[in-house]
């Protein structure tokens, strides 16, 4: 009895929560809807692959049982591990048609350091694919079949997405045999970044199902246009827990025009080191509120200091594009390429000014705006002048002007905000526009005192021989 109770409880629950006056014409809408998306899956499931890559490794963990074969008879010694033995690893994803001659789009760490790589086709179809080239900072890989007269995915624009808007999964989750699975969802946000997947992360995130083997599949419209390649899943347990990210189709979409011409992404490179503006910070850059990414620093000789870019702009718009947060920068330089001209809108000393700025190429060595992490900080240290002796060391410059840092109290906002015994303070003041040099212990305390509880202090902090930070503290009670 008790299992004919639990079968007929989501049938019970499901007539509680129809509403009562149900007619034709609410059923046909759900028929309607529920026709569109049968529609899309008919439509796009042909376009999306199952692609299998094998890795052959040695486990580290039979090394051990190297030399211990004479411990046993030898009729068992063909069953022991052996350390020198090869095994072979197959890693699973999904795969995206985007050229009737075989080009498909899948994550790089579906293909990466794989080898025999298959693509099944939703026709049962299977042929050998070769990587024309993989960009492991956004997680993107372009693969070619040779076949012809395949269906390429309709392309959408996944800038005009929004939040709520429904998308549909498609891919491969858990293995070969569910490809072509189909699930549904909301876009439950966009622009994430910070997730720490990828060195340029813009993720689309949705609650469609999302699991291990989707990586690389399509994400779609109600129009049946790829606006995503499912990338990855937030999670505890490995499987779906309704967080899901896609990479945005015209971030792939860049990379792709650079994998198709060069087997290599060129990005472009700006040259700035930016930080978030907290509130505190926005109170001393004289900003209503918290937007934008603040320079901390501008490399020599960088793009950014051609066009004379300055430490303490506020970079609030990059080409037409708002500049919500410090995270959003390095996605949008990276995307256009070098030697294009683009236009900045900066807050500097309280003014907007707009100043054009001609693009590099970035060095392999750095990230094209990469933001400095920068902590959250409070007051509660105390500071010596900068004597030679003291500054060699702390690894510093000789003649570096400031006063030392000695040490920071546990529990301050300083400590809080990461400003350690052995940096140096350069500058301070109340805002942006009153900034001024602090050569001596004295003359920093002295400053101190002029300031009243619940004030804001602006500090700027050199933490290395290259690297600089602002910081913003609420003088305490």
């Amino acid at each position: 009895m008790k299992k004919h109770m639990l079968l007929f409880t989501p049938l019970i629950l499901i007539t509680l929560l129809l509403p009562a006056d149900l007619n034709a014409s609410d059923i046909g809408v759900a028929k309607a809807l529920s026709n569109a998306f049968a529609d899309i899956a008919e439509d796009v499931s042909p376009s999306v692959v199952t692609i299998t890559s094998e890795h052959v490794y040695k486990h580290p963990a039979l090394d051990q049982y190297k030399g211990f074969q004479e411990m046993f008879p030898k009729q068992l010694w063909p069953f022991l591990p052996d350390g020198n033995r090869e095994m072979k690893s197959t890693s699973l994803g999904s795969g995206i048609i985007i050229s009737k001659d075989g080009y498909i789009l899948t994550n790089n760490h579906v293909v990466e350091k794989g080898e025999n790589i298959k693509v099944q086709f939703s026709d049962n179809k299977e042929y050998d694919a070769e990587v024309i080239g993989a960009d492991p900072k956004t997680d993107v890989a372009l693969i070619k079949v040779d076949a012809k007269n395949l269906k390429p995915i309709k392309m959408g624009d996944s800038d005009k997405i929004r939040v709520g808007e429904w998308v549909l999964a498609i891919g491969s989750p858990f293995s070969g045999s569910l490809s072509q699975t189909v699930t549904q969802g909301i876009v439950s946000a966009t622009g994430r970044s910070s997730v720490g997947l990828n060195d340029y992360e813009n993720f689309i995130q949705t609650d469609a199902a999302i699991n291990p083997g989707n990586s690389g599949g399509a994400l779609v419209n109600l129009d049946g246009e790829l606006v995503g390649m499912n990338s990855a899943i937030a999670s505890r347990s490995g499987g779906y827990q309704g967080i899901g990210f896609a990479i945005p189709i015209n971030l792939v979409n860049r990379i792709v025009e650079d994998l198709q011409a060069n087997g290599r992404v060129t990005r472009a490179w700006l040259g700035v080191y930016v930080q978030p503006v907290s509130a505190a910070m926005a109170k001393t850059l004289g900003m209503d509120i918290a937007k934008g990414a603040l320079v901390q620093q501008v490399v020599d000789g960088s793009p950014a200091d051609d066009a004379n870019l300055k430490q303490l702009d506020v970079i609030i718009e990059f080409d037409g594009h708002e500049v919500e947060n410090s995270r959003k920068l390095p996605i949008l330089v990276s995307t256009q390429r070098p030697n294009e001209k683009k236009k900045l809108k900066v807050l500097r000393e309280g003014k907007i000014k707009t100043i054009t700025v001609k693009l590099g190429e970035l060095p392999d060595e750095v990230t094209a705006a990469g933001p400095l992490e920068v902590e959250k900080s409070d007051i509660g240290l105390t500071v010596e002048n900068s004597s030679a002796e003291r500054l060699r060391f702390y690894n510093l410059a000789p003649g570096s002007e400031g006063v030392l840092v000695t040490s920071v109290e546990r529990d301050s906002e300083a400590y809080e905000k990461n400003i350690r015994a052995g940096y140096l303070i350069q500058k301070m003041g109340p805002n942006v526009k009153n900034l001024s040099k602090v050569t001596t212990s004295r003359a920093f305390e002295k400053n101190l005192q002029a300031y009243n509880p619940d004030d804001t202090i602006l500090l700027l902090v050199r933490r290395d021989n290259a690297n600089t930070f602002f910081v913003a503290l609420t003088i305490p009670d």
